[in-house]
């Protein structure tokens, strides 16, 4: 009868809401979990002389599974109550919707009503009406229509114009079209923006003009793309204003987000003016905007909020609510690296006010004994959990600790992986950190000597959680990669295999083996791949907690290079992410690829440096806009090894990477060109022959052929670079030519 009771999802909920939740009652659902934690830890009191062993093993099976139904009935229950929210909400949207278009149609009949002497007239709106509805429903499709039947011309900017100028088109779609990465609509988005005059403007005000002919698109590469345009036009027009585009590029997020902040009423609490400029302020001044433009955008968004095209309208269609559409669009889209809000003092607040709600609602309406009220709140899901969390926590700790009772250690992670998804859905983190590490600490791969059976299966359950489940690993990546390191040694080290379970006979420890080398394949590999599908500051903590364990590997002897060879792996499956989040994943990769190409092992920084090279060929395949740095920026820890290096094979190696760059994605590089004059110029000044001819091989190359791609910002540094050829120490032919090229480039640049 109990396991039925625990099975009862929604008796649980109101056991709570009518006894643990009324003043005058008993705490009958935390009473229930501490009575069976007891009696699965054995210090239920008993006559233990009339209880055979087998009944007590028995009955501490039986409460480890109510407990652990306990626990799956609430996350049962918080996903059917969440379900049934939402489900209303979408079903009321879609009532508004369909009224709003039996409107909009009406509307439409009336203004076709027409004379018969305007049939042309009327032919050609009703092709263009028919353009319009194609585009509303498929905007690629409505811009064929549109030049099919030539009622624009075959131009980006007839394109761009006829989007600026409808006001019949849906806004959404037009973002959704303006975001595409496909040659033709980008070149609409171009020719869009560019039509833009932002002269004179301030930031937020230009902003706010760019955003009311369209609504932003959802997803975050197509924001990107859209953003990076605006920085670059609002700097063309306002020059001088920011060093380059990547400052007004990553401030017109900040300005969105800090939108979302001020004036959603789901985020508390509020960032301060202090805290929006300290996250904008970066250790190079010049490189941010001045503290006076920051406090002017504060006071400007907290006053006025953003008002996107087409959100008063919205919020007459669609009882969604406003603050839930937003942060689920912008935040989540966007999935930039908000700060945690809610302390551990204000989530134990908020359950104590759901509590005393649901008391006030028995004295408010006076209620009398004996009435049964049914539990409905998704809300009430947390004060359940926080009473009993903990002692299940233990309960599962302490049968893990006592034996290798397989059917109660499978029990036991079944608990841990329910514990760990209810934690993470109800935002309690101390909590689902605890359960993390407490699973963690029962892999026993910190020691496998004493590894058994039940070790396994919590790695099992570990790796199960990393594939379905990453929300929920959060500040946990380092623990989880750490354990994913130690397994790929014990697996593929056979001196390390032969200590798993020592002093066990062989048949276990075969089979215990055998079961680490299965969950270092596909398992283990899945941990790496699925790390595309983590938000942005997930990701960032992934692959600074990889960097982490590839530096502890790389301090062994003789050193690994697993985790260093996932980072590649991994970074190109996340090439894709939006520019803003690759530049934080950047600063952490640079600053680690650095520390691995300066390893006293040859062999390791010579891989190191190949490993660079890969991610900067494959980064160089994203097409780079005026005024940005990115690509300087990748290139950049070559520069830093190059002028380290005490080891002529690095050096050479790093201008062959160079070389091979050149040759391969020349009609790609902008802002590399920099880094790599500075390479060059390095290398002109090396006493190895080799090195210096091909270095100035390479320089005399790209100067004759490709001098129009360097003479902006970069011409300087080329000049820089001969300079340095012209001094150099190994041969005076390479001076010479060196000098003669310095007179090439002077006749060129006369020519500009």
């Amino acid at each position: 009868m109990l396991e039925k009771v625990c099975k009862d999802s929604q008796m649980l909920a109101d056991m709570f809401v009518n006894y643990d939740c009324d003043i005058d009652g008993p705490n009958l659902f935390e009473r229930m979990v501490s009575a069976l934690s007891r009696i699965a830890h054995g210090s239920q009191s008993a006559d233990r002389a009339a209880v055979a062993s087998s009944q007590t093993v028995s009955v501490k099976g039986s409460s480890i599974q109510c407990l652990v139904s306990i626990l799956k009935s609430l996350v049962d229950w918080e996903q059917a109550r969440r379900d049934s929210s939402n489900h209303g909400s979408v079903a009321e949207s879609h009532d508004d919707g369909a009224s709003a278009r039996s409107l909009a149609t009406d509307e439409t009949k009336v203004q076709e009503d027409g004379r018969n002497q305007f049939e042309r007239a009327k032919a050609h709106k009703s092709t263009m009406e028919a353009a319009i509805s194609e585009f509303n429903r498929k905007p690629a499709k409505g811009v064929e229509y549109l030049l099919s039947n030539k009622l624009i011309e075959n131009k980006a900017s007839s394109v761009a114009q006829f989007l600026k100028s409808n006001a019949s088109l849906d806004k959404v779609m037009i973002g959704e079209y303006l975001g595409q990465h496909e040659e033709f609509p980008l070149d609409v988005m171009h020719a869009y923006v560019d039509s833009m005059k932002f002269s004179g403007l301030k930031f937020d005000a230009a902003i706010r003009e760019f955003l009311k002919g369209f609504r932003l698109p959802g997803e975050a590469q197509k924001i990107d793309r859209i953003m990076e345009k605006f920085a670059e036009r609002y700097c063309a027009d306002n020059p001088g204003l920011f060093k380059n585009a990547d400052t007004a590029y990553i401030l017109a997020y900040a300005v969105i987000m800090l939108n979302t902040d001020a004036h959603n009423p789901m985020v508390w609490p509020k960032m301060s003016k202090s805290d929006f400029v300290r996250l904008n302020t970066a250790s190079d001044e010049e490189e941010c905007a001045p503290k006076e433009l920051l406090e002017e955008l504060y006071d400007s968004i907290i006053n006025e909020e953003i008002k996107m095209k087409d959100d008063l309208h919205a919020a007459k269609t669609s009882k969604v609510r406003p603050e839930i559409e937003e942060k689920g669009r912008l935040v989540n889209i966007l999935n930039l690296a908000l700060p945690r809000l809610k302390s551990a003092s204000d989530t134990k607040a908020e359950s104590e006010k759901i509590i005393k709600q649901t008391q006030a609602v028995f004295k408010n309406q006076g209620q009398k004994r004996g009435v049964f009220h049914v539990a409905q709140q998704v809300e009430l899901v947390r004060p359940m959990l926080e009473a009993v969390g903990w002692p299940l926590l233990a309960t599962f700790s302490v049968t893990m600790e006592e034996g290798d009772n397989k059917p109660r250690v499978v029990l036991c992670m079944e608990g841990f992986k329910a514990g760990i998804h209810l934690t993470r859905v109800l935002g309690m983190e101390t909590m689902r950190y605890a359960f993390l590490t407490s699973l963690v600490r029962f892999t026993f791969l910190h020691a496998p000597r004493e590894m058994r059976s039940k070790n396994v299966e919590a790695l099992r359950t570990l790796l199960a959680l990393a594939d379905m489940d990453m929300d929920a690993l959060q500040d946990a990546w380092t623990a989880v990669l750490e354990c994913v390191s130690r397994l790929e040694y014990i697996t593929s080290v056979p001196s390390m295999a032969a200590t798993v379970m020592q002093g066990s006979n062989q048949i276990s420890r075969d089979s215990v083996v055998q079961s680490l080398k299965e969950l270092s394949g596909k398992p283990a590999e899945q941990v790496f791949v699925n790390s595309v599908k983590l938000p942005s500051d997930s990701i960032v903590e992934f692959f600074d907690g990889l960097c982490t364990i590839s530096a502890e590997e790389l301090k062994q002897t003789p050193p690994r290079v697993f985790s260093l060879q996932k980072l590649v792996e991994i970074s190109y499956y996340n090439m894709a992410r939006i520019r803003l989040v690759w530049a934080r994943i950047w600063s952490v990769l640079a600053q680690h690829f650095i520390a691995a190409g300066s390893h006293h092992d040859e062999k390791v920084a010579m891989y190191a440096i190949d490993s660079l090279r890969q991610l900067g060929m494959k980064y160089l395949e994203r097409a780079e806009l005026n005024k940005f740095t990115f690509q300087n920026d990748i290139l950049k820890p070559f520069v830093i090894l190059m002028r380290n290096s005490r080891s002529e094979k690095i050096r050479g190696l790093i201008v062959d990477c160079i070389v091979q760059l050149i040759k391969s994605k020349v009609g790609s590089i902008k802002s590399g060109w920099r880094c790599v004059f500075m390479i060059f110029t390095a290398a002109a000044d090396d006493e190895n022959e080799y090195i210096v001819e091909s270095a100035f091989e390479n320089v005399e190359q790209v100067i004759l052929e490709h001098f129009d791609q360097v003479v902006g910002d970069c011409f300087m540094d080329c000049v820089n670079c001969l300079i340095g050829f012209a001094n150099n120490k190994c041969t005076s032919r390479i001076s010479l030519k060196a000098i003669a090229l310095l007179r090439i480039c002077e006749d060129r640049l006369a020519e500009v």
